[in-house]
């Protein structure tokens, strides 16, 4: 028997373990994962918000997608909004990812609502400024 069949074997049985060793780590980090980020206490909650980051924003939107749409805490809220938009040079190629950067943006932009410029109503030292905000 020659020793390239006895290689390769070894070879793909040693490739298969390993590809089940990290599917179970994997399965078992994102496990922890899901625990971290609906822990009671909120500091938890941004570090499991930033250790998704780290791990792919991408691999993890859907998960984050369903943190963002449920999470009250504010301060959970804009650490989740600042992860997505600092991973902006992930790929956008889950419907999911698309998704959640639209919830970041959103999320980065509320409250910060434009005042209309003031403008001039009339002429002349009776001149009224107007702000477009009237008060009834």
């Amino acid at each position: 028997m020659s020793p390239e069949p006895v290689a390769l074997a070894i070879g793909g049985s040693l490739v298969a373990a390993a590809a089940v060793r990290s599917a179970v780590t994997r399965i078992g980090v994102r496990r922890q994962l899901r625990v971290a980020l609906v822990a009671p206490d909120p500091a938890a909650r941004v570090a499991a918000v930033q250790t998704a980051g780290e791990n792919g924003v991408g691999r993890n939107a859907r998960l984050l997608l369903e943190i963002a749409e449920a999470e009250e805490d504010i301060w959970v809220r804009q650490a989740l909004a600042q992860t997505v938009m600092r991973h902006r040079w992930e790929p956008a190629c889950t419907v999911a990812l698309v998704r959640l950067r639209v919830w970041a943006k959103q999320e980065l932009l509320w409250g910060r609502l434009e005042v209309p410029a003031a403008s001039v109503v009339g002429e002349g030292s009776q001149a009224l400024v107007s702000t477009g905000w009237w008060e009834e």
